[in-house]
């Protein structure tokens, strides 16, 4: 039986998407004339605009067979007529009635629901003579022009909005066709709001199966309406988010928080809709396969071997809960994309730092010949979470001792460091640069003194190399982070013929690139490729992450020792912190920041 808080959590996720709704609708200003005839925004009947009403409005003084879609498959428009609720009926300006012609495809916000595939179909666009052109400040037209005509299933084509059809045409008035009936079973949510799946929703998961890898189309249908419900809560409390975790106290006036709302909306949009294929075995004939992931949303199942089929959109919205929490833990509450020099050593804060802090080397790896005896770099054990795991050493970056960086200035003030002042950036290059040795950073100079070399935790008194230094929303740090980075997203997927979203961008090379203005949405990008690939996919001893996420919820919030065990896995590579002799784990700074997120998402939290 259900449990008072999880109850209370279903109904949340419910009344806001109601809400969601009912806004919708009253932004249609409809209202009825003398005669009687609906109209919104001065039109009459046969020119409504439509661009703001969901298909169950509009179709609910229609009959099934003239309740037409704009997009999707007709069929699918139908039930909207009878009071069907849920997608596709759901969707401002999808399905209207053929009566009721659209007056222009370009409206933005009827296509702000749909993604650039579908909004640019030929049926909806190419066909009138309309183009695909951007509506996002992320993307530009060019990169918007192959989701016309389906030559596309990937970003940008499968984010919400960021591409639509730009064109004055009216849309054309389907004759009439008969429809076969849809089935409607589906589950409740405490008795009194049906929940039923749509016709299109299946089962999505972290992993997905290797056979659906290559239609990206169907991948994106079948979370279409989980995304989208995630989506309308997520929305519903864009102003407390971007308030209390953008625009953090801390930043004490300054303008510099390099993360925005829209920057991370439209990357987990592309995270959950773009799948990342890693390497991984067939658990049958343990062959080499490509696994597909993607960001976890919850399963949109109601399969009979599942007893709470109904939280797993819950599951889903606390999964985002714990991304944004540890992202503003490690980088939002800074305002800082690159990572901020912290680990204090014998009361000084030493610029070496930047090879690595409590207690971890960023440049440990098992293949680079450069970290031997003598070489006064220190390498790592096998063991380090920073080192790539036996097996796995192809991914690692090659550290090139003359490369040279440097972090953008942190904005805000290192409450970790016991300062009144940000402490200097990182930065990285041949010991040629410095006269052989760092030393530390001063807060009362405001600069580094190099009256002595000041040791990090590790001995490290130079930065050649260290170059790897911790960098995006959850960020990744390391030689094997990096090299997986650039394995799968990068320079290296593309030059070995994978499908890669930064083409262009040696991570290896240029780990800066991350947190550069030319990729505003990087940042984001990297803290979910992390996300996706290292804690949803963490499952050691006793412990995995999907199983006990689930239990959480399950369980009413009321494990604290989970939020312990993500924090370690992200901050030190293990679920049973502290587990690096001498880091300093903040036990109860990680507790706070999630549960504040989960009570700004509207969560109870005991």
């Amino acid at each position: 039986m259900d449990s008072p808080p999880l109850r209370r959590q279903q109904n949340l996720l419910v009344l806001s998407i109601v809400a969601i709704v009912f806004a919708a609708a009253a932004a249609s200003n409809v209202s009825v004339s003398s005669n009687g005839n609906s109209n919104s925004n001065g039109h009459d009947d046969h020119q409504r605009d439509l661009s703001s009403i969901t298909g169950t409005t509009a179709c609910a003084n229609c009959t099934p067979e003239r309740c037409v879609s704009t997009t999707v498959s007709r069929e699918h428009c139908g039930p909207c007529a009878t009071g069907q609720p849920w997608w596709p009926c759901n969707l401002p300006g999808e399905c209207y009635c053929s009566d009721d012609a659209p007056l222009e495809i370009s409206n933005v916000n009827r296509q702000e629901n749909l993604m650039g595939s579908d909004a640019c179909s030929t049926a909806a666009c190419t066909s009138l003579g309309g183009e695909c052109v951007t509506s996002s400040p992320n993307v530009n037209d060019a990169q918007c022009a192959d989701c016309e005509d389906g030559k596309q299933a990937w970003w940008p084509c499968n984010v919400l909005g960021a591409c639509i059809c730009k064109t004055r045409t009216e849309a054309p008035t389907l004759a009439p066709q008969p429809i076969a009936p849809t089935s409607t079973a589906g589950g409740t949510d405490d008795g009194a709001n049906p929940i039923a799946p749509s016709p299109t929703t299946s089962n999505q998961s972290t992993t997905l199966a290797p056979s659906e890898a290559p239609n990206e189309l169907t991948l994106s249908t079948r979370i279409r309406e989980g995304m989208l419900v995630l989506d309308a809560h997520i929305t519903a409390n864009k102003i407390v988010l971007a308030r209390e975790l953008l625009l953090s106290p801390s930043m004490n006036g300054a303008n510099a928080n390099t993360f925005t709302y829209m920057g991370f909306k439209e990357s987990l949009q592309r995270m959950i809709m773009t799948p990342i294929m890693v390497d991984g075995k067939d658990p049958k004939t343990n062959e080499d396969i490509e696994v597909p992931l993607v960001f976890y949303i919850g399963d949109m199942t109601t399969a009979s071997d599942r007893s709470k089929p109904n939280n797993e959109r819950v599951y889903g919205l606390v999964n985002v809960a714990l991304f944004l929490a540890t992202s503003y833990s490690d980088s939002l509450s800074n305002g800082s994309c690159d990572e901020i020099n912290s680990d204090v050593v014998d009361g000084f804060l030493p610029v070496s730092n930047a090879c690595g802090q409590q207690g971890m080397s960023y440049q440990g790896t098992s293949t680079n010949s450069d970290f031997r005896e003598g070489s006064n770099f220190y390498r790592q054990s096998d063991s380090s979470p920073l080192v790539c795991a036996p097996g796995d050493e192809k991914y690692a970056c090659d550290v090139d001792l003359n490369m040279r960086a440097r972090a953008r200035s942190p904005p805000v003030v290192s409450s970790r460091s016991g300062s009144g002042d940000a402490p200097g950036p990182f930065y990285c290059g041949p010991k040629t640069d410095y006269n052989g040795f760092t030393g530390h950073w001063s807060f009362e100079d405001n600069e580094e003194i190099f009256q002595s070399a000041k040791q990090n935790r590790l001995g490290r008194t130079d930065v050649q190399g260290c170059c790897f230094w911790g960098r995006g929303s959850v960020p990744i740090k390391g030689t094997c982070a990096y090299g997986k980075l650039n394995y799968y997203l990068g320079k290296r997927a593309a030059d070995e013929g994978r499908q890669a979203m930064f083409p262009d961008i040696d991570f290896c090379q240029n780990p800066g690139a991350i947190c550069h203005d030319k990729h505003p949405d990087l940042k984001w990008i990297v803290g979910f490729f992390r996300w996706i690939t290292e804690i949803q996919e963490y499952d050691v001893g006793d412990f995995n992450y999907m199983k006990q996420l689930r239990k959480y919820v399950d369980d009413g919030f009321k494990d604290s020792d989970f939020i312990d065990s993500v924090s370690g896995i992200v901050s030190q590579g293990c679920h049973t912190p502290p587990c690096i002799e001498g880091a300093q784990f903040l036990r109860e700074e990680k507790r706070a920041n999630f549960v504040k997120v989960l009570k700004m998402l509207g969560f109870s939290v005991p």
